[in-house]
């Protein structure tokens, strides 16, 4: 009886962690490039159970030969489930046009599939900036400003990388309305005024080959033990990634399922609750059996 307890109390705290994650996906459903998070529920590792020194039933079994500490298969005893992990989906939100001239959407559909490990993986592509650590973080987010100094950052405040690896900074009071964001990265001012056009920088689009070794550092950003390379690095190839100007990707999450999700995470950690109450129950009906005297 008590391991029916443990049983329902494991599905308690997995359903628990899957709500964690879809609360954190609606709550980023508004967020510029976020990707989703998939709760995987495992269940623990099944126990066969067996008899031993069952000497009747052995020796139905052999034909009347009785063989001291043979087991007896009883059947198999499930142990519960729990929440592996939250797994990150890096498929393409919604692309929508905006209109203003520092929100950049990336588009890598083109990319192939690549062999990894013996499955299908779809490589992703993403904007390298730099985090307030100094180290390097990749993210989606392409809904950019200028800061005081002249540095191109994202809504969190992360400075974006170019393709040589620094901090976009646009110099001599170039205002973002005289910037011009090319497919391939480019950022060019005054495109309109050929005595003036310059170019003053390139985006760096980093590619991972693997997405899911990626690991999600908060802030809509990501790390990865090793650096991505730039697709613009010396020896580099586009795989088929453009940018496109005046657009943005929205996050990947569907907020309508994803209620859906909660309402069916909530509806499953009342079921175990109940559970739990009908254990509760029979113990006490089982501790009040034999007592004397009341």
């Amino acid at each position: 009886m008590i391991r029916g307890l443990y049983t329902a109390a494991s599905g308690m705290f997995a359903l628990e962690r899957k709500q964690e994650a879809l609360s954190d996906n609606l709550a980023n459903a508004e967020t510029p490039g976020y990707k989703k998070d998939d709760t995987v529920l495992r269940s623990f590792p099944k126990l066969f159970m067996q008899r031993v020194q069952d000497f009747n039933e052995n020796g139905a079994a052999t034909g009347g030969t009785q063989i001291p500490g043979m087991a007896v298969p009883i059947g198999e005893l499930t142990n519960g489930v729990y929440a592996q992990e939250r797994i990150p989906s890096f498929s393409q939100g919604a692309v929508v046009e905006t209109g203003n001239a520092l929100d950049v959407a990336i588009d890598d559909q083109s990319i192939p599939f690549q062999t990894v490990n013996g499955r299908q993986v779809k490589p992703a592509a993403f904007f390298a900036v730099q985090l307030p650590d100094g180290t390097v973080g990749y993210t989606r987010n392409g809904k950019w400003d200028l800061d005081v100094n002249g540095n191109v950052v994202t809504t969190d405040g992360y400075r974006v990388l170019g393709a040589d690896h620094q901090p976009i900074t646009i110099t001599d009071s170039i205002s973002k309305e005289d910037l011009y964001i090319g497919a391939d990265g480019q950022i060019v001012a005054y495109p309109s005024d050929p005595a003036k056009t310059k170019t003053v920088g390139q985006i760096g689009i980093a590619v991972a080959q693997n997405p899911l070794e990626l690991r999600r550092l908060g802030g809509n950003a990501y790390g990865s033990d090793t650096p991505l390379a730039f697709i613009q690095d010396g020896g580099g190839a586009n795989p088929g990634v453009t940018l496109q100007q005046g657009y943005m990707e929205q996050s990947n999450v569907d907020a309508s399922q994803t209620m859906t999700d909660m309402m069916m995470t909530v509806k499953g950690y009342e079921a175990n609750q109940k559970v739990i109450s009908a254990y509760d129950s029979s113990l006490q009906l089982l501790n009040s059996v034999g007592k004397i005297n009341g």
